[in-house]
């Protein structure tokens, strides 16, 4: 029985009913934030309650990828009431950079939210250790390259952990559903991993070599 013994994981198998469950899934987790944001709570503790939540996905294209799943989101905390996506920079937006910018200090990766500062200004609120604040606000128009990051690809989320991962993989197998990005995701989790997946494409994603062992398939499938 899959994850037979590991109460952290659950394995829900992926189909057109449980694709509206995963969504609901994510979207409560992000409300925990939203809702702190909504409550006045400082840009430092909202983007900490962020990072409790993420949602993992291999591809980037497509129903099952990170475009149809921040759009889906999207949708969803809409009508939850919990974000207003008639604008571009709506409170609660957060998002990645995917482009290095040296003289503003935003790198790759860094993931900011959208929150009004004490003036009501828009503003992308980032961590900075170096900041008494231990955040800093940058004005949407200077950002470099970036997208929004409900949900990211497996391979952004290297480096990174989460209390509670979801992931899903795409339901058909391929030659970028290998041992190595499966192991990835699942290890970015430090509380809880909800694993959306059709039992074929994880058999054979687990099966696939790659150069690292991870030992993933046999802690799943005993």
């Amino acid at each position: 029985m899959l994850n037979k013994g590991y109460e952290d994981i659950d394995f829900i198998p992926l189909s057109s009913d449980s694709y509206p469950q995963l969504i609901e899934a994510a979207a409560q987790g992000y409300s925990e934030y939203l809702r702190a944001l909504r409550a006045g709570t400082a840009p430092l503790e909202v983007l900490k309650v962020f990072a409790r939540v993420q949602l993992l996905a291999v591809l980037r294209q497509g129903v099952y990828g990170v475009e149809g799943l921040n759009q889906a989101l999207e949708q969803r905390l809409n009508r939850m009431g919990l974000i207003q996506t008639s604008q571009q920079w709506y409170a609660g937006r957060p998002v990645m950079i995917v482009q290095n910018d040296h003289q503003l200090g935003l790198y790759n990766g860094d993931i900011g939210i959208v929150q009004p500062d004490q003036d009501g200004r828009v503003r992308v609120w980032f961590e900075d250790p170096h900041h008494p604040d231990g955040v800093r606000g940058v004005l949407p128009s200077r950002l470099p390259g970036h997208e929004t990051v409900f949900a990211m690809t497996v391979h952004k989320s290297q480096g990174s952990e989460f209390a509670r991962v979801l992931m899903i993989l795409p339901p058909e197998d391929g030659p970028l559903m290998t041992r190595e990005l499966v192991y990835t995701g699942v290890t970015r989790a430090k509380q809880r991993l909800e694993l959306y997946a059709r039992l074929s494409s994880l058999k054979g994603a687990t099966s696939r070599r790659t150069e690292r062992a991870s030992g993933l398939g046999a802690k799943l499938w005993k």
